[in-house]
Order: C-alpha cells, then structure tokens, then sequence
C-alpha cells in the first residue's frame, strides 16, 4: 500500500516538473513575460521613438515589461520614480539563478514596456551608495515586501533615453 502511495506521489511530481517546463518553454514564444515567468520578446505596442526625460507618470504603476536588447527574453520587473527619474530595482537574493542584472550591466541597451508603450532606454547601474539608499527607501515605501527581500543585497539602475535609439 505505502509503495503505491509514493509511486502515486512520484508519478504527480513528475507531472507537475513537466507542465511547470513545458509552461516555461511555451512563453518564449509568448509577447512579454507571463507574471513572474520570462517571455519573449516585446514586440506589441507603440514604439516611443524618443523615451521621456521625466518619468513621474509611472510613479504610481506597479510593474512594467523589460527586455535588454542583447537578449530574445523579456520579464516583468519593479519601477521606482524618485525626482523624475524612474529605477529598476534587482534583487540579489530572490529568485535565485537571475543574471540580467549583471548583463544589464555591461551592456544597459534596453525596452522597457509601460501601460502598453515601447520606450527605448539604457539601464545605467546606480554605484553611488547614498542614491542608492534613496532609491531603496522609495523601493520600501512603493513595495513594503522590500524591505525583506533586501536582505540580500540590491541594485538599482537608472533609466534614461537611449542615445541615437530612433
């Protein structure tokens, strides 16, 4: 009885590792990520030729699509607007096995994708540690979970236009 009870168990999680990759490998093809899942690549929406310099209209949005140019995937992620110019957040703890943060930094080209619109950006690393802890505390203040996921460690990257992007 107990042997067909863990051959039963055995059978589900193996089920469910299959369904979970092949859900994985189906969003490549996907436009944008799915929630936490990555996508492919951001094609839909109007390609803003020339990205804002003032960032406050997405102080208030929760999370926004983006895909670094080197790269056929794209994920949701975290903005924060402090002062006009907006920040992706990335957290060195969670989830685990994350690398764009290190690509994004050798090489900031980039789309973000915001309440439908393409903007072509450059992800810039903030390595001033007192901009930093500004930036975090507006990372608390947005996004109280924050506060526990920044155990870890976190950096932040500043938004701009990208030069010569149309």
């Amino acid at each position: 009885m107990l042997a067909r009870i863990v051959r039963g168990l055995v059978v589900v999680v193996i089920a469910l590792i299959i369904l979970v990759t092949a859900v994985i490998e189906i969003a490549k093809f996907h436009d944008g990520p799915l929630g936490m899942i990555p996508g492919g690549p951001l094609e839909a929406g109007e390609m803003v030729v020339q990205a804002p310099a003032d960032w406050n209209f997405a102080k208030d949005v929760q999370e926004i699509e983006m895909q670094l140019a080197n790269e056929k995937t794209s994920r949701t992620t975290w903005i924060l607007v402090k002062d006009g110019v907006a920040y992706i957040p990335c957290s060195l703890k969670f989830p685990p096995g994350k690398r764009w943060h290190k690509a994004a930094d050798v090489n900031g080209d980039a789309i973000v994708r915001i309440d439908g619109k393409r903007y072509p950006v450059t992800l810039t690393r903030v390595k001033d540690d007192a901009l930093a802890t500004e930036v975090g505390k507006v990372a608390v203040a947005k996004y109280p979970a924050a506060a526990r996921s920044g155990e870890g460690g976190a950096w932040f990257f500043q938004i701009a236009p990208r030069p010569n992007a149309g």
